[in-house]
């Protein structure tokens, strides 16, 4: 019984290192753009914009990061929270705990002075995880939506 728990205690440690988040891409898209930090932040706002989301949240976790003394050399690195409340309310009422979901992030991380990067959940993804069949329409057409927010940068 022993050598079973070691076993299948190794099979999940051997499992849970393949799947490194900077090397899978399961649960998000991105797209890396020529762009300045501050001008890629606007034109991803105006993308989702276009396809009907607007930003309820923006935190720029680098100042956080040097606010609190974690490290003064941070790189820019924003999140954004972004919504279309009629897909968010079809959501909630088909899950009402999926707040802990809500609004979907959006990340616009500093790669150098002309290059950033810009990385969308998988709302598709995520909500598949959580089994319940009503959130898989508006996800997909979230996820729709964010694709053709991204392309359009």
């Amino acid at each position: 019984m022993k050598s079973l728990v070691i076993l299948i205690s190794t099979l999940i440690i051997i499992a849970m290192s393949t799947l490194n988040a900077q090397t899978v891409d399961t649960y998000y898209f991105s797209k890396i753009v020529n762009l300045p930090f501050e001008e890629a932040s606007d034109k991803v706002k105006a993308s989702l914009a276009e396809q009907q989301f607007g930003i309820v949240t923006e935190v720029d976790m680098h100042e956080k990061f040097i606010e609190k003394g974690i490290d003064a050399n941070a790189k820019p690195y924003r999140l954004l929270g972004a919504c279309n409340p009629k897909l968010a309310y079809e959501t909630v009422n088909a899950e009402e705990n999926i707040g802990l979901f809500l609004p979907c992030k959006v990340i616009v991380k500093y790669i150098d002075e002309n290059t950033t990067e810009i990385v969308m959940i998988d709302p598709s993804k995520v909500m598949s995880m959580l089994g319940n069949e009503a959130l898989n329409k508006p996800a997909e057409i979230v996820t729709k939506h964010f694709k053709e927010a991204l392309e359009n940068l």
